[in-house]
């Protein structure tokens, strides 16, 4: 029997343990509970990291850009950023070239506070590929991105 057969739900030998999209969320699940516990010792939560973590890369990002690239609804975003703002881990200005359009960039205090947490978050991710070698990560990366490319065109009716 195939893999593909044993993680559908429509055959009969279906089972949660083989089925990849419940192995991903159970991944996914035990990473970010760890995460959760570090991240609140240092008063932040998992939406605000995940908005720092994209601010790391590019910045100044819309609150439209946060909410798509953090996996987060746009309220959640607006919200988030607002009790990040209060306590100086970001600036959120109106852009010059849309006054609808909200730009977020970390602060110093930001920037900071996530070379703090890079290595912590490192220790997790070591942990979570512990006695994967490098290639079966680098095949899981380039199988998880098509995955995602296939569920962002393909409509399921």
């Amino acid at each position: 029997m195939s893999y593909k057969d044993m993680g559908d739900p429509s055959h009969n030998n279906y089972r949660l343990e083989n089925a990849p999209f419940y192995l991903m969320a159970h991944a996914d699940f035990r990473y970010h509970e760890d995460m959760e516990i570090v991240l609140l010792k240092r008063g932040i939560d998992r939406s605000m990291y995940r908005i720092l973590s994209v601010l790391r890369e590019q910045q100044p990002s819309s609150i439209s850009h946060l909410a798509e690239i953090a996996l987060l609804k746009r309220p959640t975003v607006s919200r988030a950023v607002e009790r990040m703002r209060e306590r100086g881990l970001v600036d959120a200005t109106i852009s010059p070239q849309d006054n609808r359009v909200t730009e977020v960039s970390m602060t110093a205090e930001g920037v900071a506070l996530m070379k703090m947490l890079t290595p912590v978050v490192a220790r997790q991710v070591a942990r979570g590929f512990e006695g994967i070698p490098d290639k079966d990560i680098g095949r899981l990366i380039q199988v998880l991105q098509k995955i995602i490319a296939n569920l962002n065109r393909l409509s399921i009716e």
